[in-house]
């Protein structure tokens, strides 16, 4: 862009700023762009906020990548976490037994998911230190050290055990923070859990397995599916209760980069011989709830985009009146010898540096708005977000793409105006001198 357009731009543009309704729009103007930015990027901000908060929260308390075997009994899983853990990149193994089954306390009786661990392990997967809310993981590992405080509710069981003439021995299990809110549970209280798998007894019939546990902790990890269903007991507890004898639903695994899981995971493949073993990594294990937040997150984008296309309306506005102001000053130029394309330049300048303001200012706009909603923690559902607070995180892909598109409309709605500019003939402007 030449240095005449630019100077001819900038005149007609400060100029205008002389006249009060002119420049009252073409504030307008600014103010509605500002104001569509900083909705939009606040908006993407809080979606990048949740992906990160769940995608964090997933990483830290569940498995990196599961081992599943296709055909056959999974019933050499030791074997298994021995190759796997000769992998460099891999931290931890563990075999896990995944189950479905029904606990009851009293009268509270919730559907749970049980995840049957080795609790000598399983800590390389998950570290339960950052997420016990009461209890401990020491009690769950070894429950003997803590029998004294647990006593409540190991009375009553060494009670009932006592009266059926059966050795007694403390069964422990960690509960999910709403599931145990579910069952009016705490650390020491006793609960019942009835398998979905049930005993076959010597005639062929098929009663309800059931067993009474001890709950020695209480998780907390910041997600509703598993805070609200998951309960971690030992395989030792379990295997006849679920009847898996020495079989394992899966093993989990910890990497040390969870963003190349892709590439671990055909390593992993590869170094377990491939057919029947088959590797599911995180991304696939949640990948309906990352893809309905990109989802949400994009037609956020499209709904919000509007906003900016309606303020940039006001730009035409400007232009048009800009146009109507300038009409002598276009045909004059245009006696002199200027081109039709500098005359659009000029008026596209003006229009560009109208959106340009209005894109930085609301730029800063919402990066203040995100440091107050980070302030205020606004509360979300749990039950549907998984978490309680309104996470943002401002990113510079967010920042970008939002700021380059409303440079494309700035840029787009100032061709109509100068090219109406550009029609002016020296006749046309100078008819009436």
């Amino acid at each position: 862009m030449s240095e005449f357009v630019r100077f001819i731009a900038l005149r007609y543009l400060l100029q205008s700023h002389k006249k009060g309704a002119l420049s009252f729009i073409s504030l307008i103007s600014v103010l509605g762009i500002a104001i569509g930015v900083a909705t939009l990027i606040s908006v993407m901000s809080v979606m990048d906020g949740i992906i990160a908060r769940t995608e964090e929260t997933v990483l830290r308390s569940s498995s990196h990548a599961n081992v599943y075997k296709l055909v056959g009994s999974f019933d050499n899983p030791y074997e298994v976490i021995e190759k796997v853990r000769k992998i460099p990149g891999v931290t931890a193994a563990s075999p896990v037994v995944y189950s479905e089954a029904l606990l009851m306390s009293g009268t509270k009786v919730s559907s749970a998911v049980v995840n049957a661990i080795d609790p000598e392990l399983y800590p390389g997967i998950c570290d339960f230190s950052g997420i016990m809310r009461s209890g401990s993981y020491d009690c769950f590992a070894d429950p003997e050290k803590c029998s004294e405080r647990l006593d409540r509710s190991g009375g009553q069981l060494k009670a009932v055990n006592d009266f059926l003439d059966e050795e007694y021995e403390l069964h422990p299990v960690l509960l999910g923070s709403d599931l145990a809110e579910k069952l009016n549970a705490k650390v020491g209280t006793a609960i019942s859990v009835v398998a979905s798998t049930g005993r076959v007894s010597i005639d062929g019939d098929s009663a309800p397995a059931s067993e009474n546990f001890t709950v020695v902790g209480i998780f907390e990890t910041g997600m509703y599916d598993n805070d609200s269903r998951a309960a971690f007991m030992r395989l030792r507890d379990v295997r006849g209760l679920i009847q898996t004898g020495d079989n394992v639903s899966f093993v989990s695994t910890r990497i040390e980069n969870p963003g190349k899981i892709g590439d671990m995971r055909a390593v992993m493949i590869e170094a377990l011989g491939g057919f029947p073993f088959s590797v599911q990594d995180w991304r696939d294990l949640h990948k309906t709830t990352f893809r309905f937040y990109d989802m949400q997150k994009t037609i956020m984008f499209i709904v919000l985009i509007f906003i900016v296309l309606v303020a940039s309306f006001g730009i035409i506005s400007t232009l048009i009146m800009l146009v109507i102001g300038k009409t002598r000053e276009v045909s004059i130029l245009r006696s002199l010898g200027a081109k039709k394309g500098v005359i659009v330049g000029i008026f596209m300048l003006d229009g560009t540096i109208i959106g340009v303001f209005g894109n930085i200012l609301g730029a800063v706009l919402s990066v203040l708005m995100c440091f107050v909603l980070q302030k205020i923690e606004f509360p979300l559902s749990k039950e549907i977000y998984s978490f309680s607070t309104m996470p943002v995180e401002m990113s510079v892909s967010s920042f970008a793409g939002v700021m380059l598109s409303t440079f494309l409309i700035s840029v787009a709605v100032t061709l109509y105006p100068s090219l109406r500019a550009a029609g002016i003939t020296p006749v046309e402007g100078l008819a009436h001198e």
